[in-house]
Parts: C-alpha cells; structure tokens; sequence
C-alpha cells in the first residue's frame, strides 16, 4: 500500500505532467497560427444580416485564438440556400483548423430536402456554435394586391427569392402548398440586398429571408407600414412581432404542422459557425473555447448591441443534436416539405 505521501507525490507528477502536455499543446497550436490568417467563408452577400454578424465575430474572436490571426471574411453569396458553398465545405476545404464557415440556416434540411444536389453531410461538419437564432419570414411590401393571408389566397403576389433551396422560396412554396395562397415566386436574386432593390423598383411584392435582416436594413420601411411580416418560419414567434403567426400555427392538419415544425427547424441554426471535417482534435477544442469566450466577451457584446445584432448563443452540442434531428426526420414529412 502506498503511503500518504507516495499518492501526494503522484498527484503532482500528474498535474505536472498534465501542464506540460497543456502548454505543449499550446505551444504546437502557436505554431499553427503565427503569422496566419483565417478564412472565414460565408455563404451569403454582405447585405443582410449575414455581414453584420461575421463582421462582430472576425473583429473579437481573434484574441482568444494563439497569436492572435486575423479573421479573413469572403463572402460566396446565398444563391440555391448555400448548396455550392456546402458541397465544398465537404470536400475542397482544407481541414486545417484556418478555414470556418457560416451559411443559410436551411443548408441542414437541405441536405434531407435535396439529395440529388447536397453532396455532404452535416453529421460530419464541425460545429463551433451559434451566435443566435434566425427566424425567417415571408413578408409583404405595401404595394401588394394583397396585405393579409387570407387576402393572398385570392390575389396573386410576386415574390422574389435567391433560390429554392433557401427560405426565401421554401416559405411562400409550403404556404402555397398547404394554404393555398397565390404567391408567384420568382427567383434569380443574390441576397436580402438585391431582393430589397428588388421592392423598390417594383419588380417584387414582397421577400422572405430573416426578420432581422429587414430591421437591419430597412427599419424606416417597417416603422412607416411599407413593409410587414406576414408569418414566421420559426419555433417561437418573434419578440419585435409578437402578433404575427408561426408557420405551424397555421396548420390544421397534424401531419402539415409536422412539416411546418420540420421546416422552421432551420431558425435554430440561424448564424451558426463550423468547421470542416477531419480538422484535428486540439485545433477544434480550442476554436470552440475561442467562440465560447468570444460569446461572453463584453466588448463583442457591447458591438453587437451598437450593430443591433441579438445574441443568443447556442452550443455545438446542442446544434449536432437537432442535426440528427432533421437528417433523421420521418419519410413522410421529409417527402410532404419537398416542392
């Protein structure tokens, strides 16, 4: 039997050996990023709110990472709901621990929704975390023949989208599917951006995409009536508009409610940060502390509040968890949410 001592002795050579395995580590992750940068990709245009939030990250992340890099934004654009970018994520990115990414927050269901184009896997993907939810919407410009639900299934409105991946078709699709609603969806536009130039030229009635996305860019419209909500593609309505209706809400038909839920599942991902697959364990273990700290971090806080960005953190744990959720969802919802 050892004595009290021998264990006491034990007890500091692990903790010893445990600081040097540590600062190991810490030095060899120093090696990686001394006089690098990371990419950090996103699969959107600047407009929105897709720009505000990479911008806030890129800006305080860095002090958390060794050696401080620089967080490089590249913005890839939001057309087909960020399939292209995804399918690259999978396959061309390297898995080095200086490329991230962050793109629409249907990409996970698309890859249920749309086989015969996702050729990834968002099991395999890396989740730092999320800085906040997204809800998405569909909402109406005051030049529309129709201003309410019930208006729309006798009116035909034109409503633009990026592309039938992204919310911005999904949304008016499934209510023309399971409402009845008249909206005539046109698509071809770059982002939240290019569908607002699109309303006030005319050219559109109204646009989906997020909720915050019109309060960052358009909050004039919205305080002057040019602009409204007509239903959320959420799990919770939106604070800033409580009277407005969920997608599932909507439903009376058990199984249509499913489908809407299934596909308000996407709000959960809303700007959510991940890696490649195969980036290598210590390298993943410190980015997600780096974002975990970057989360409570008061000056990061501070900017989002000044930039009018709510931040709502959710774990990497709990973004894999609703992953398998939705990769995993009944053969017959998954089939009802296809158009």
């Amino acid at each position: 039997m050892k004595s009290g001592s021998a264990f006491i002795l034990a007890g500091v050579l692990a903790a010893v050996s445990l600081g040097q395995t540590q600062a190991l580590a810490q030095s060899n992750l120093a090696d990686v990023y001394r006089g690098k940068t990371i990419n950090f990709i996103v699969g959107s245009d600047p407009g929105g709110s897709f720009g505000p939030y990479a911008q806030v990250l890129a800006e305080h992340m860095p002090k958390y990472i060794p050696e401080s890099p620089k967080i490089i934004i590249k913005y890839t654009g939001g057309q087909s709901g960020g399939l292209q970018l995804a399918n690259q994520i999978q396959s061309i990115m390297p898995a080095d621990g200086l490329n991230m990414a962050m793109t629409q927050q249907t990409i996970v269901l698309n890859q249920v929704l749309q086989p015969q184009f996702a050729k990834y896997d968002a099991r395999q993907w890396i989740w730092l975390g999320n800085m906040a939810p997204v809800r998405n919407m569909l909402s109406i410009w005051h030049t529309a023949p129709a201003r309410t639900i019930e208006e729309a299934k006798n009116a035909e409105v034109i409503i633009g989208a990026t592309g039938p991946s992204s919310p911005t078709f999904i949304v008016p699709a499934l209510m023309n599917k399971f409402l009845n609603t008249k909206f005539k969806i046109v698509t071809g536009y770059k982002g939240a951006a290019d569908l607002n130039l699109a309303m006030e030229r005319g050219e559109v009635q109204g646009r989906g995409a997020s909720w915050v996305s019109v309060q960052l860019s358009m909050p004039e419209a919205i305080a002057d009536g040019r602009i409204k909500p007509l239903v959320f593609a959420s799990i919770t309505r939106d604070p800033s508009a409580p009277d407005v209706p969920t997608l599932a809400e909507l439903m009376t038909d058990p199984v249509h409610k499913q489908v809407a839920e299934f596909l308000s599942a996407e709000s959960d991902f809303g700007r959510s940060v991940f890696l490649p697959p195969g980036v290598a364990a210590d390298r993943v273990a410190m980015l997600r502390a780096a974002f975990e700290k970057t989360m409570k971090d008061e000056a990061f806080l501070a900017d989002a509040k000044r930039m009018n960005l709510t931040i709502e953190p959710m774990s990497h744990e709990v973004l894999a968890r609703i992953t398998e959720k939705v990769v995993s969802a009944p053969k017959e919802v998954v089939d009802l949410a296809k158009f």
